[in-house]
């Protein structure tokens, strides 16, 4: 399973507090090798826009998917993106859906110009 860029991880919410946290999906943007990503969102960052990797994400879930927002937990800080998901099934059509559009440049600029409210293409 693909998960690029984003890294997966199997958690026992159980243990936290959180029973329905099973897979945190993250993904750092910052480092060198990620540049790439950084740099699109510094675009639509810089000119002042409300500019979130949560609302981004958000935003193509829920244009691709029917219910998948109602099994994920979001959080992000500076350019980490951090998630959690309720079950194998919700991880699995988070790969499915989200990662494509986050290897396909072009398709994730389009998702953060709807987001912003910005038209940069």
């Amino acid at each position: 399973m693909d998960s690029f860029p984003f890294e997966v991880r199997f958690i026992n919410g159980a243990q936290h507090g959180s029973p329905e946290q099973m897979y945190q999906v993250f993904a750092d943007f910052s480092p060198p090798e990620l540049a790439t990503y950084k740099a699109l969102f510094q675009k639509y960052s810089s000119a002042g826009d409300d500019f979130s990797l949560v609302e981004v994400t958000f935003l193509l879930i829920d244009f691709n998917t029917d219910d998948l927002v109602d099994h994920m937990d979001f959080d992000e800080e500076g350019f980490l993106l951090d998630m959690h998901l309720d079950s194998e099934s919700a991880l699995q059509e988070f790969i499915d859906v989200a990662c494509p559009i986050f290897r396909d440049m072009a398709e994730l600029e389009s998702y953060l110009s709807r987001s912003t409210g910005m038209n940069r293409l």
